[in-house]
């Protein structure tokens, strides 16, 4: 949360700079209407995230990438969910057998699975076709309550 927060500050700052600097009244406007259409895209990919969140019943894990859902798998096919901070993705992708769903900081969890399951097709993974992974990083608020829901059994 911490990069679209400062994305968000930033462009307030650039807001009141752009005013006070830009002598022409027309550019001032045009700036304006850039920054204000930036801070909504930002304001769109928090709702979409708070929206269409993640859902864990006693049978599945459901997992989501904005309103996309990328998996559904049944909970017992989950071998192990332990908090683990990942910088190195910062976009939703497959790489190496594994799926990341990240947060704008990374991920903070890692679920790895019996056997490979099959991810869904989807523009915001970058994969026009299925493919099976077998374990998924993803960002979730509370890593720690994800795992002891997880490790909780029906």
């Amino acid at each position: 949360m911490a990069i679209p927060a400062a994305f968000l500050v930033a462009s307030l700052v650039e807001a009141v700079a752009v005013h006070l600097l830009v002598p022409w009244t027309w550019l001032r406007a045009a700036l304006l209407v850039i920054t204000v259409a930036s801070v909504v895209a930002v304001a769109n990919w928090f709702a979409a995230r708070a929206v269409h969140p993640h859902l864990v019943t006693s049978d599945v894990l459901t997992l989501r990438s904005g309103r996309d859902t990328v998996l559904s798998v049944d909970r017992s096919r989950i071998v192990r969910a332990v908090p683990a901070r990942r910088f190195e993705h910062t976009t939703p992708g497959i790489h190496d057998g594994r799926c990341y769903l990240p947060g704008p900081d990374g991920t903070v969890i890692d679920i790895d699975f019996d056997a490979p399951v099959r991810v869904e097709p989807g523009t915001r993974i970058g994969s026009s076709r299925p493919q099976a992974v077998t374990g998924v990083s993803l960002h979730v608020d509370a890593p720690r309550d994800l795992c002891a829901r997880l490790s909780m059994r029906a």
